[in-house]
């Protein structure tokens, strides 16, 4: 009983300390449309979870923790005032279980390694997986020919773009490496310091009124990134393979209803069920009890 509590508050601390980052920073970033915000926040939430996993004794716990973790961060991101709330949570989730999987290389350097890399990977493959869902392969054909006639243009080879992408992936994951590789070998005052700084962010009230879903996802569906590749494919579709106004017509509706509905599924998600999920658990409870407390004391 005493190992169970022990274990609550451990992982009820560390979530606390995510969702405080998620509900202020993140929100924060994500409503002023900051560029790489999320790439930013994940490897915020790998530090987190490399502290977390050094403090348990075994590969099992080190995986249950880092998942449980990152399941209660996501779930209170439902309480954020500003800014998206479903696709962020199902990136702290993901990027949670991801990480987790490192430690079938063992609870060390590789196995805190690996998780890096597959967390740093998610967040590059989520906006791809949601880009191809809503506009299919006429936005990634569109973005090919608007490259290799910009590269044409400017007597620039072509395959620089996809190098410059590759260079970019791998960039953020030796970085996450390094950073996971920093964290795991700090000692104690690192972590004081580091927990320090996030409790001293600011956060808003969860308390602000938010759209109904309905006219929520609506706006979401008219962003300027929704937009911006909508036109891009429909040109591609126009120029390229001279598609008639019927097609470009029932093309443009299909991607503004999928895109429409995607957003509503994120709006709608019940907070309710979040409230009942994260009172069920005691780690998400003191988790709860944590941000809360911190957010009345702001």
């Amino acid at each position: 009983m005493q190992m169970e509590v022990k274990e609550t508050a451990h992982i009820g601390d560390y979530a606390a300390v995510q969702s405080i980052t998620e509900i202020g920073l993140g929100s924060l970033l994500h409503a002023l449309h900051i560029p790489f915000a999320g790439h930013f926040l994940s490897l915020n939430q790998a530090v987190l979870l490399t502290l977390a996993s050094k403090k348990v004794d075994s590969i099992k716990a080190a995986m249950q923790t880092s998942i449980a973790i990152s399941v209660i961060a996501a779930t209170l991101k439902s309480l954020s005032p500003m800014g998206k709330r479903l696709t962020p949570m199902l990136a702290i989730s993901v990027q949670g279980l991801l990480f987790s999987f490192g430690f079938v290389f063992g609870r060390n350097i590789v196995g805190v390694s690996v998780g890096m890399i597959l967390l740093s990977l998610w967040g590059f493959i989520q906006p791809l997986l949601f880009a191809y869902l809503v506009f299919g392969e006429k936005l990634f054909f569109a973005l090919q020919k608007l490259w290799i006639g910009f590269a044409e243009t400017f007597s620039i080879d072509y395959k620089y773009g996809a190098w410059l992408l590759v260079t970019v992936v791998i960039s953020k994951l030796l970085i996450a490496v390094l950073v996971g590789i920093f964290v795991w070998r700090s000692k104690a005052e690192f972590e004081i310091k580091y927990l320090t700084k996030i409790r001293n962010i600011k956060i808003a009230s969860v308390g602000k009124k938010k759209l109904h879903p309905v006219i929520g996802a609506m706006k979401d569906s008219l962003s300027p990134w929704i937009l911006i590749s909508l036109i891009l494919s429909v040109s591609f579709m126009w120029l390229n393979e001279h598609s008639s106004f019927f097609e470009i017509w029932i093309y443009s509706l299909r991607a503004l209803a999928l895109a429409w509905l995607c957003f509503w599924i994120i709006r709608s998600f019940p907070l309710a069920w979040a409230d009942r999920l994260l009172k069920k658990y005691p780690a998400a409870r003191r988790a709860v009890d944590q941000v809360f407390n911190f957010k009345s004391r702001k």
